[in-house]
């Protein structure tokens, strides 16, 4: 991992280049980055595309392992200067990974549609912004249309209600599986299995949650950060539908 990024995570601050000393929270982790970069490594992606960029930690050790593989990044941040001081700008400058990195200051919904247009393609994304589901929504609806077959898409926060309630519904999309998961969970809680011996009482499709019914350690996205991978076109028929 770059020695920027690792000193950062040692001490959680950087000097931006007006000298001034950032206190960095609510960062994507290292070992989170180090899983981001073993999905890349692994598949040898070389255009990827993030949104959410705050101080920059993710995309620096996303840019990293894209450039190793010979490609850049795209990342997209609608406050990046008014919320987070251009701080995040500035640490990839300082990595030297400026000319490597394409940055939207807008809105999503206005960036991928336009990078659709163009004929963009992508096959690696990371989505750490809003924990909304709708505005989420929209962002895969169009990440989906440029993620090329094989791709994959890695949501943060999955531990946030709304977000966990979408990938329920994404990760049964049939050209969609779920890839990975950090951190990888392979106990299921007492409640899941208690939820498990309530799915036998009768009529328990019509009496239970949906959320009992397939808990979500069965779907495999009880973690904190849920990669799904495209491995198809969308076929679905007009009229689909997965409760969730």
């Amino acid at each position: 991992m770059n020695d920027i990024l690792e000193k950062i995570f040692e001490t959680q601050k950087f000097t931006n280049s007006k000298n001034q000393i950032i206190n960095i929270h609510s960062e994507t982790r290292k070992n989170q980055c180090d899983f981001l970069q073993d999905i890349i490594k692994n598949n040898k992606f070389k255009h990827s595309i993030e949104i959410g960029l705050a101080y920059g930690m993710s995309t620096l050790a996303i840019t990293e392992e894209i450039v190793k593989n010979g490609g850049s990044h795209v990342v997209i941040d609608k406050f990046q200067n008014t919320g987070w001081g251009g701080n995040g700008l500035d640490l990839i400058t300082q990595a030297g990974y400026s000319e490597k990195v394409e940055f939207y200051e807008e809105y999503c919904y206005i960036t991928l549609p336009a990078l659709l247009e163009k004929g963009r393609k992508f096959d690696f994304a990371y989505i750490d912004s809003t924990k909304q589901l709708d505005w989420l929504l929209v962002d895969f609806f169009y990440l989906d249309k440029l993620l090329e077959i094989n791709g994959i898409i890695v949501f943060d926060d999955v531990i946030f209600p709304g977000i966990r309630k979408l990938l329920r519904y994404l990760c049964q999309f049939p050209n969609y599986k779920v890839y990975a998961q950090f951190p990888t969970n392979y106990n299921e809680s007492k409640s899941k299995k208690l939820a498990k011996s309530l799915k036998l009482l009768p009529y328990s499709e019509k009496l239970l949650k949906e959320e009992i019914l397939r808990t979500d350690f069965e779907l495999g996205i009880n973690a904190h950060a849920i990669a799904l991978q495209k491995i198809d076109t969308d076929k679905r028929n007009w009229d689909w539908h997965v409760n969730f």
